[in-house]
């Protein structure tokens, strides 16, 4: 089974962008209510599946559920990681995060990255741009081989929705990616915070 991970300061290269930058006039445009493959930032697990099969054209089922490969310390079980399904070259992931505060015993999983890659040379540079400002807009930054959406674009072209912007979505000729770093924020927090009691409580344990 592919192992996929997907961070938002990886997020160029995972796609295969350049880091060349063009200066444009910055654009501010809310993400959150974009979608890729019908899923959007914020959907439940099973709200995700639904979307991901309804694109695909598949059952539910069909959509493969990867977990974590170590127990959460904030329930000491492996908790559900991202759904994957890949048809004819085209793939699509999406990463999940428990909502806080979790129940260990029905715990609940939004998504916060969806990343989809079209098969490679399908389609050019040029189509892949057009097709995304149709779709999205004129965006707030545009690299040589990414444009890039975010709510509070810079105005440094160096930097354009690369800082100060929780939810992102990037575009480039292999792929699109969507993002909200918060939720993965939280859970890290949570999680050291949740080993930082375990270890407080083994020192009082007599």
């Amino acid at each position: 089974m592919k192992k996929w991970m997907f961070f938002p300061a990886a997020l160029g290269a995972s796609l295969g962008l350049s880091a060349t930058l063009h200066a444009a006039q910055p654009r501010a445009v809310d993400v959150l209510g974009f979608d890729i493959a019908g899923v959007k930032l914020g959907m439940e697990l099973a709200q995700v599946r639904s979307a991901m099969a309804a694109y695909f054209g598949i059952p539910p089922s069909a959509v493969e559920l990867e977990y974590q490969a170590q127990p959460s310390p904030l329930t000491g079980t492996e908790l559900p990681m991202r759904l994957r399904y890949e048809k004819e070259g085209e793939e699509v992931l999406v990463n999940l995060e428990p909502r806080l505060p979790i129940n260990a015993k029905a715990p609940t999983f939004a998504s916060t990255q969806i990343v989809r890659r079209w098969p490679q040379g399908s389609r050019s540079k040029e189509q892949v741009f057009e097709g995304a400002r149709a779709r999205y807009g004129a965006p707030s930054g545009v690299v040589d081989q990414r444009m890039l959406w975010c709510a509070k674009p810079s105005a440094d072209p160096a930097v354009v929705c690369l800082q100060g912007n929780p939810a992102v979505l990037a575009v480039s000729a292999k792929g699109e990616a969507l993002f909200d770093i918060r939720g993965v924020d939280a859970r890290v927090e949570a999680e050291m915070a949740a080993r930082a009691g375990s270890g407080r409580n083994a020192q009082q344990s007599p």
